[in-house]
């Protein structure tokens, strides 16, 4: 088993600040690789690998007085991207039906070969369950009230 570290262990090692380390995890996602770099328990922690850790170092190495700077200014469009956020996707579910029924409406009216498959598959599909309901041999009709039979 290799050693691991938390985030704030990560940070006394390569000293970098653990608010810069938590930074880039959140602005470079691709950079730290999970299993590699990072495990990531079920709880959410975070755990560094001694590669993470050289990452780490090497970023730090690479990116000193640019990092630095960053660190000391506010990260306006990390907090613009944040305040914004919630009602960008507020909007995207308002305009996700009426864009879902353009979509089907278009896959019915003018479809690719590929839509006419699928929409053919699904009209099948959805006879066939239909069908088969209605032939079930348990099937009785429901009598309402005034109605006899003989």
């Amino acid at each position: 088993m290799q050693n691991l570290h938390t985030t704030p262990e990560a940070s006394r090692e390569t000293g970098i600040p653990e608010s810069t380390i938590r930074s880039w995890m959140r602005r470079h996602p691709g950079v730290f690789q999970i299993d590699v770099h990072v495990i990531v328990e079920e709880s959410g922690r975070k755990l560094w690998t001694e590669a993470g850790l050289d990452l780490l170092r090497s970023r730090a190495a690479e990116n000193a007085p640019e990092e630095d700077a960053e660190t000391d200014a506010p990260d306006f469009l990390e907090s613009l991207l944040e305040g914004h956020a919630q009602q960008l996707a507020r909007e995207y579910w308002r305009l996700l039906p009426g864009r879902v029924l353009h979509r089907i409406r278009q896959m019915r009216d003018n479809p690719t070969p590929e839509d006419r498959e699928i929409v053919q598959t699904s009209v099948r599909a959805a006879i066939n369950a239909g069908t088969s309901h209605l032939l079930l041999p348990t099937y009785q009709p429901i009598l309402l009230e005034g109605d006899e039979t003989d």
